[in-house]
């Protein structure tokens, strides 16, 4: 070869690497551009990783149940106040006989099926705490029952305003009326010692739980009954619903 030809490879050699380091920095050497980086291809066997969603989770969910939406919680049912005088259950626990049975304890002996049936009413009235069905059923086979020796004329309001001043009138006419009866000229009445008298230690017995046992011990001492007594006629007419000498 001769030395024309060798210096003209020399020249050509020297170009290339030149070009070559112009052109591809170095490794580590900031160029100030971010080159773009291209997605890895899922090797043979591997799944690709799903793309994150963009939906938002909890609270914000379709499914997620809202505290106190009518899907996480059930309307209250009604506790079965209008099976008996039509009340709203919402009435319901704002007397003192809501806390009792609605259902008349059997009467020993049996009684004529009027009496029977308004005795039933005016406790399950009672129980539900429903004044004006009280009143219904005073003037339903006659007048007014009298309900006080003063000179009211509402029952309902009587005894809405004695039960908001703490006195259980309602609690005692469901009691009373479960308790043994006695029938006198043309009424039956309730306890049966209004009419026989309390003269033994059972008689008073019987009265536990309606009164205090304080003013039964007063009525003992004063040797007569002088507490609510309630009167139905034979034909189902309530008359009397009152306490007192």
């Amino acid at each position: 070869m001769n030395r024309t030809t060798l210096l003209s490879l020399c020249v050509a050699a020297s170009l290339v690497a030149c070009t070559e380091r112009t052109s591809s920095p170095a490794a580590g050497v900031d160029s100030g551009v971010a080159a773009p980086v291209a997605p890895a291809a899922p090797g043979k066997g591997q799944t690709p990783s799903p793309a994150p969603s963009t939906e938002s989770q909890g609270a914000g969910s379709p499914d997620a149940a809202v505290p106190g939406s009518a899907t996480a919680e059930a309307a209250n049912a009604d506790s079965g106040v209008g099976e008996y005088t039509g009340a709203p259950a919402a009435e319901k626990g704002t007397c003192s006989a809501a806390s009792l049975s609605p259902r008349a304890a059997p009467a020993s002996p049996a009684l004529p099926a009027p009496v029977e049936s308004m005795r039933q009413r005016i406790i399950a009235a009672a129980v539900a705490c429903d004044y004006t069905a009280l009143n219904t059923l005073a003037d339903e086979n006659g007048k007014a029952v009298r309900f006080t020796f003063g000179d009211g004329t509402d029952a309902g309001e009587y005894w809405r305003a004695a039960e908001k001043l703490g006195n259980p009138e309602l609690a005692r006419i469901v009691q009373v009326l479960n308790l043994p009866y006695a029938k006198q000229d043309n009424l039956y009445f309730w306890p049966a010692v209004h009419v026989t008298g309390a003269t033994s230690d059972k008689d008073w017995a019987a009265l536990k739980g309606v009164y205090p046992d304080e003013e039964i011990a007063g009525m003992k001492d004063q040797g007569s009954y002088l507490g609510l007594r309630v009167g139905i006629t034979p034909e189902g007419d309530w008359q009397i619903a009152v306490a007192g000498d």
